[in-house]
């Protein structure tokens, strides 16, 4: 699936299923959204439903949606002002979703954890971003002078190939909340099947190499639905395959205006 919008930001979208999951005739767990406001803050969320959870492709669709949908509210009636309002924001943010998913194990008597999935939350605005994680998506944002800074990056658990989940009881001691006090002109939210590629995993740093040319593609892009089909088309590749054979969703952001 993709998407590409709107007036004051470019973004483009796509989720892929990774080989694995083909193999193992498992869907696509991972989800994203993302709005525009009518202020023109745009709020994107990316969420990877884990492997072992039952109905994780559903977790992380609700994920999404809820947590963007809760920033959008909020900012309907009121803008934030300070450091603490906007952690406040994403803390409602993460809450209401982890909150939903609750609700939805209760609708069928089941375990949470089977819902569970990690979290991505990016809001950018004018003159500065605000970035919520809990798990191992990843957000980059690049600043006027081009460099490339990770503001929450990727999670990593207690134990090895393990990370944080936002169905957990102590939700707020594992999200991460980062705001940069800058323009951003460029950035891009991933799920952790394009770690390897995305990051320097011994730096856990973005790895500029990757991004650059993902950033000047979307800058180039004329058609919309040709290149949410070209992005598609990348993560399906044998290229990326060969580094990853997870689900892999990416999310690229251009600013307009």
């Amino acid at each position: 699936m993709g998407d590409v919008s709107t007036p004051r930001f470019r973004v483009i979208a796509a989720s892929v299923q990774g080989t694995s999951h083909l193999r193992a005739a498992l869907p696509c767990q991972d989800a994203y959204a993302f709005v525009e406001t009518a202020c023109g803050d745009l709020i994107v969320a990316v969420a990877d439903g884990a492997g072992s959870a039952a109905f994780s492709a559903e977790g992380a669709r609700l994920a999404v949606t809820t947590a963007v949908e809760q920033i959008q509210q909020t900012l309907a009636r009121y803008q934030p002002t300070s450091p603490r309002a906007w952690q406040v924001t994403v803390q409602s943010a993460f809450l209401a979703a982890q909150q939903k998913l609750y609700q939805r194990a209760s609708d069928d008597a089941s375990d949470p954890r089977h819902f569970a999935a990690t979290l991505v939350l990016l809001i950018l605005r004018k003159e500065q971003a605000i970035c919520g994680l809990v798990g191992d998506c990843g957000a980059i944002l690049r600043h006027a002078n081009q460099t490339l800074l990770s503001p929450c990056p990727p999670q990593r658990g207690e134990y090895a190939n393990t990370t944080n989940f936002i169905v957990q009881p102590d939700l707020f001691s594992r999200l991460d909340i980062q705001q940069v006090a800058q323009p951003i002109t460029a950035a891009a939210l991933f799920s952790d099947g394009l770690a390897p590629l995305a990051m320097n995993l011994a730096k856990n740093e973005p790895y500029t190499p990757f991004f650059e040319p993902l950033f000047g593609f979307l800058a180039a892009a004329k058609d919309a639905a040709a290149a949410v089909e070209q992005l598609a088309d990348f993560l399906g590749s044998d290229r990326v395959n060969a580094r990853t054979d997870d689900d892999k969703t990416l999310v690229l952001i251009q600013r307009l205006a």
